[in-house]
């Protein structure tokens, strides 16, 4: 149900990324959480969206990225329906989520670097928990109930998240 994918990029391009991503100036809230006033409520981390932006050097990125993981799968994919990207701190607190419900799409986490957060699923009311690793995806059905892990110790966790159309 969800396949694990080292995609096998290098550090380096990796760094490159997330240089890109510390120059995006619109980064806002993570949409799982109804956002208010509160200055006591934790975030949910970061999101940017870059297909809805045209950021050509991160679509770009995505794109290698969605390739890469296509390689690795039995699936063949058809389009890429939305691209974020990630950013939590270790204040983050993001909610259980599915990225859409229809049948035909999946997602991908693809993690930019090693730290102490990842991804939990929620299947059948039990928790698995994939910890981040460099270069690493996981391709689930974007149906399934799942949620971003802010690092504890490390300062910043990012990562990029695409829903996909097979």
């Amino acid at each position: 149900m969800i396949q694990i994918i080292n995609t096998e990029i290098s550090k380096n391009t990796n760094r490159k990324i997330i240089d890109n991503l510390f120059k995006v100036s619109t980064w806002g809230f993570g949409a799982d959480r109804i956002l208010n006033t509160n200055i006591n409520i934790k975030d949910s981390g970061f999101h940017f969206n870059s297909l809805n932006f045209k950021h050509d050097i991160l679509n770009t990125y995505a794109d290698i990225i969605f390739d890469l993981v296509e390689n690795n799968t039995f699936m063949k994919f058809k389009k890429i329906d939305r691209i974020h990207w990630n950013w939590y701190h270790p204040g983050s607190d993001a909610k259980f989520h599915e990225d859409d419900f229809q049948d035909n799409k999946f997602s991908i986490i693809y993690n930019l670097h090693n730290n102490d957060g990842g991804t939990e699923f929620k299947i059948n009311n039990e928790i698995k928990f994939y910890k981040s690793e460099e270069s690493k995806a996981l391709l689930f059905p974007s149906k399934i109930e799942h949620r971003g892990i802010a690092p504890k110790k490390d300062l910043n966790r990012f990562a990029l998240n695409i829903v996909l159309e097979i």
